[in-house]
């Protein structure tokens, strides 16, 4: 086994050189303080040297290819979703092989596993917690859940920009029953009354009629243009938001996902933003990911929030994709709750402060 020496300033930082160096197969065989040089060592924090066996060279060459290999939508969640009696699901259970020493049973595993995270990430967050308080546990069980706060924060992706100011035209796309048309009726009312603009609602047929009646009435109400047709060459006034609603397919009817996907390249250059709802179980929401995923989403919008207490469920599946959430959505009420997706609000709802 050789060993490799890597400095860090806190033990993520270490991890993450870890596994981008050495891979997973990495094990970390001691943990020394080095001490700060000169005078910046009475306000610095000491930094952290670890030592780092790798059995072999593959493990250098695996992630070496593993970084040179665009990451796909969904093989985040391929890793915390294995079968439990294959090789690489049994090294789930202490994910990365990263700590090679037994744990202690923590004091607050149970309360991660109440909030919903599942059996991958909870394992992970203590195995950071064993490197952070590796000399003694905190006096406050805060002081860990703020720690493990921290850490899921940081893994969550985050939306480079705010979809509802984008002057490029929106499609929201879903199974039936995911709450589109109430979320694009909200969308409708945010462009009127937060952004003074008349948006223009495209309601076009996919497999099936697209008969949604309240869309048709709050955009009457809020006086936005609605057309049945496309234009191909855009609104007729310019900074003119569109919104493209279409029926939801059904994600068990191959056919009906076929005949949708070939629907949406015939429409004009949009962005395309995938709707779940949040009430539904995760089961099902990785099913409808994994079958919307070829149709390259930007993003994934949230709804019915209000009605879901279990955040750290959905943690679940927002840690597992490659796909960031941009919006978040309570229910039926319009406008109701309709935000931007931030990482530490949504933590905040997960592991209260």
């Amino acid at each position: 086994m050789n060993t490799f020496s890597i400095i860090a300033d806190s033990p993520q930082e270490a991890i993450e050189k870890a596994r981008e160096s050495f891979g997973p197969e990495a094990i970390i065989q001691e943990v020394r303080k080095q001490p700060r040089q000169g005078i910046s060592r009475i306000w610095k924090q000491p930094r952290l040297e670890l030592i780092i066996g790798v059995p072999t060279s593959q493990a250098t060459e695996k992630a070496a290819i593993e970084e040179s290999t665009t990451p796909s939508f969904f093989d985040v969640y391929k890793k915390q979703d294995l079968p439990k009696g294959s090789a690489q699901g049994k090294s789930i259970g202490k994910p990365s092989n990263i700590i090679s020493t037994s744990r202690e049973p923590s004091r607050i595993e149970p309360m991660l596993r109440k909030m919903g995270l599942g059996d991958y990430w909870v394992n992970q967050l203590l195995d950071r917690l064993a490197i952070r308080f590796k000399d003694g546990l905190p006096d406050f069980v805060t002081d860990e859940l703020a720690f493990c706060r921290s850490l899921l924060t940081e893994q969550l992706k985050e939306p480079q920009s705010d979809p509802r100011e984008a002057n490029h035209p929106i499609l929201l796309m879903g199974s039936p029953g995911c709450g589109k048309t109430t979320l694009l009726c909200k969308w409708m009312a945010h462009q009127v009354f937060q952004q003074q603009r008349n948006p223009e609602v495209w309601q076009l047929d996919g497999n099936y009629p697209n008969t949604a009646e309240s869309l048709v009435l709050y955009a009457e109400m809020l006086g936005a243009s609605m057309l049945r047709y496309p234009r191909n060459d855009g609104p007729e006034l310019p900074n003119t938001p569109v919104l493209i609603d279409m029926p939801g397919v059904a994600i068990d009817d191959q056919l009906q996902l076929d005949a949708y996907s070939k629907r949406l390249e015939e429409l004009p250059d949009h962005d395309r933003y995938l709707v779940l709802n949040a009430c539904y179980a995760n089961r099902l929401l990785e099913n409808q990911i994994k079958a919307f995923m070829p149709m390259n989403p930007k993003g994934i919008i949230l709804t019915h929030l209000d009605e879901e207490r279990s955040w750290g469920r959905l943690a679940n599946l927002l840690l597992g994709t490659n796909c960031p959430a941009v919006l978040l959505s309570g229910g039926q009420k319009i406008p109701g709750t309709f935000e931007l997706f931030r990482s530490s609000r949504f933590m905040s709802n997960v592991m209260p402060s």
